[in-house]
């Protein structure tokens, strides 16, 4: 297949190589096609899904943020930018804030951007009282905690740090918490967790082709190994997301690459240079990708790991309190008596009280069993 720039909102056959055949065809209906969404004449990178007011994408083009809201319609995120914010990888925190990585000039930052008055917030700085290098890709863990890589890509060629780590931080203290968690690799660049958050994946741009590094992760934060998870077939592994079964999609020189969770080829989408990606639409069942100069996307059989939410509990006495973040948009408290074929998942329809970033619902203590799950409406 040929794909042509400038044909905002076709259509195209897309091609696929396919290696896994049995995993292939539980992600991607061979029939899918890949639609153009956007055309620019620049670096594409950062895409992450707005659930909010509908839904729609947003990456940055130019260093600055934009809004796609399918199939093609297209406008700022911010009318009027902070003059000299240079944006690259983007993220949502749990209360569905914009946090982003400013990748050069003279303050490589984490930020937090208000879009309703286009303001901006740091989050994080500094390490050791010096300036990071470059963030550029950026993740939210279910807990809270930021994870950002700092490869070395700032123009002004400022290596600030005595190496390129990934680093952690706390969003309530950030430059207080800020911590290195992987310090051996040669350019961390795009990372993703697994859906359980026991694993993180790490690409290696450093290597061409692509490495793509795994990492074991505990609940308490500590990071161990660092194996090579896989190595692309084609340019550099960037942007990386995984889907609800654990698969690793990856960007690539020669479009997106799919990997099982054992590491192994499952097939690529063909069609040219990506730089990132992301799971999105309705039911997180569209993939987009981004890189120069196109937007585009293709339908999924497959939903990516945002559409799974964690629902924790905890009890005070007597008292049973189920909570999630606030807002979730999308997501819906469940019950059933039973589980298996018989369960019969009804909405639960006590509101939830918003109480310091979480909805919590209290749960009526019987002796009968119940059984609760977040659902993606």
């Amino acid at each position: 297949m040929i794909f042509l720039a400038g044909t905002e909102g076709i259509a195209t056959a897309a091609s696929f190589t396919i290696s896994d055949a049995v995993e292939f065809n539980k992600i991607i209906s061979t029939n899918a096609v890949l639609t153009t969404n956007a055309t620019y004449n620049f670096w594409l990178e950062g895409p992450v899904w707005m659930p909010q007011n509908g839904g729609f994408l947003l990456f940055t083009g130019n260093n600055a943020l934009k809004k796609l809201v399918p199939p093609n319609t297209l406008a700022d995120f911010c009318a009027s930018p902070p003059a000299n914010t240079k944006f690259n990888g983007n993220t949502l925190d749990l209360q569905e804030h914009v946090i982003s990585c400013e990748y050069e000039g003279t303050a490589p930052q984490v930020l937090m951007v208000n879009a309703s008055n286009c303001t901006v917030t740091s989050l994080v700085n500094l390490y050791n009282g010096k300036q990071f290098n470059s963030p550029n890709d950026i993740l939210v863990k279910s807990d809270g905690s930021i994870w950002f890589t700092d490869p070395d890509y700032n123009s002004l060629n400022v290596n600030n740090q005595p190496g390129r780590y990934v680093y952690r931080f706390y969003p309530t203290n950030g430059n207080g918490t800020v911590a290195p968690v992987i310090t051996n690799m040669n350019r961390p660049n795009g990372l993703c967790f697994s859906p359980d958050e026991s694993r993180l994946y790490v690409s290696d741009t450093a290597n061409i082709p692509g490495i793509i590094k795994v990492f074991n992760v505990t609940a308490s934060n500590t990071v161990s190994g660092g194996a090579a998870f896989c190595t692309v077939t084609s340019g550099v592994a960037d942007g990386m997301r995984c889907d609800v079964d654990g698969r690793v999609w990856s960007s690539a020189g020669g479009g997106v690459e799919i990997y099982g969770p054992d590491g192994h080829l499952v097939g690529k989408i063909n069609f040219g240079l990506v730089a990132n990606l992301c799971f999105g639409g309705p039911q997180y069942k569209t993939l987009y990708m981004v890189g120069q100069p196109n937007v585009t996307s293709i339908p999924l059989l497959v939903a990516g790991a945002l559409s799974v939410r964690k629902l924790n509990l905890s009890t005070s006495g007597n008292q049973l309190s189920l909570s999630w973040p606030a807002p979730s948009t999308g997501f819906a408290l469940q019950e059933t008596s039973q589980l298996g074929v018989a369960a019969n998942w009804t909405n639960v329809t006590r509101a939830p009280i918003v109480t310091n970033g979480l909805n919590v619902v209290p749960v009526v203590m019987t002796n009968a069993q119940k059984y609760f799950r977040l659902r993606l409406n």
